[in-house]
């Protein structure tokens, strides 16, 4: 498999002298589309990310004149935007250098890439709309064309044409990570809990989401709080009260709320219409301003 340059602006990275990704299978796949066996992208509402690809696709479907065959991390690298940091020589060194979420395709976030172990090099595409439906990459094997070698397949329509045997999904790309990514399939509307303190499904799936993009959560995202969710809301509305100042709460880290949390909940929870002590004793007036304080981050996280 050769090693080549891929870049957002080549003269810039040929000067760094950074060596970039190639992506795995046969040296040369067939250029013909054969849609046999290839997963179809299901209809579902596109999310920005989406529209992005769509317009990089048309103002780039080729690679600097030629095929995007084989140059998948120079995809993910050039449309992303990715920073010199994240630059590996294949896609299967990107994934080594990134972190997995889960590898179950169906519930990845919009923005995730999805990576394979094929060839030598491995392959790798960006989720546009959550849920591993429709992938951005670079190959023939494509349910949608949209330049040579440049569209979009579902995770199962690419592994059942190709034979590659699906690695799972992560955020980032050896460190760098795709703007505007981390909603979830579909988009969630935004939580009442932040001016209510009422938790509810809506409350609870964003809590999720934001649990899997950046606490390792890896159950569904199906609104139902348990002991790992409630776990998760409570390292969110920590790193919430670590970021309005002092003393810091150590549950950021290990979800485990204390009388640091409690007392800064009930600090930082004036702003919220909390107007009982701040004694670091919790009661439900307490729990209230928690619940919107969390529901104040989980509205801005995505």
């Amino acid at each position: 498999m050769r090693l080549n340059w891929m870049t957002g602006s080549p003269a810039l990275l040929l000067t760094a002298g950074l060596v970039l990704s190639a992506c795995g299978g046969g040296a040369v796949e067939p250029p013909a589309q054969d849609v046999s066996a290839i997963g179809t992208v299901e209809a579902e509402v596109n999310s920005p990310i989406y529209d992005r690809a769509r317009a990089y696709a048309a103002a780039h479907p080729t690679r600097d004149g030629g095929t995007w065959n084989q140059w998948c991390g120079s995809l993910m690298f050039r449309f992303g935007e990715l920073p010199a940091s994240s630059a590996r020589p294949t896609a299967i060194e990107a994934y080594r250098a990134s972190r997995i979420v889960s590898t179950n395709a169906s519930t990845a976030l919009i923005g995730a890439f999805h990576w394979w172990d094929i060839g030598s090099a491995g392959h790798v595409g960006a989720d546009l709309n959550g849920g591993g439906g429709t992938v951005f990459m670079a190959t023939y094997n494509l349910s949608q064309s949209w330049g040579n070698a440049i569209g979009v397949n579902s995770v199962a329509g690419y592994s059942a044409k190709t034979g590659a045997r699906y690695l799972g999904w992560s955020m980032d790309y050896a460190g760098g990570r795709i703007a505007g990514g981390g909603g979830s399939p579909g988009g969630l509307p935004q939580t009442t809990t932040e001016f209510d303190g009422i938790p509810g499904e809506i409350y609870y799936k964003r809590i999720q989401t934001v649990g899997q993009r950046d606490f390792g959560y890896t159950g569904p995202i199906d609104g139902v709080t348990g002991p790992v969710t409630e776990k998760v809301r409570v390292r969110i509305t920590a790193r919430e009260l670590n970021n309005r100042g002092t003393p810091r709460t150590s549950a950021q880290e290990d979800g485990i709320p204390g009388s640091i949390y409690w007392t800064r909940v009930q600090t930082v929870g004036r702003s919220f219409g909390y107007t009982g002590p701040i004694d670091g004793i919790p009661g439900p007036a307490t729990y209230t301003a928690e619940h919107r304080i969390c529901g104040y981050a989980v509205n801005r996280a995505f």
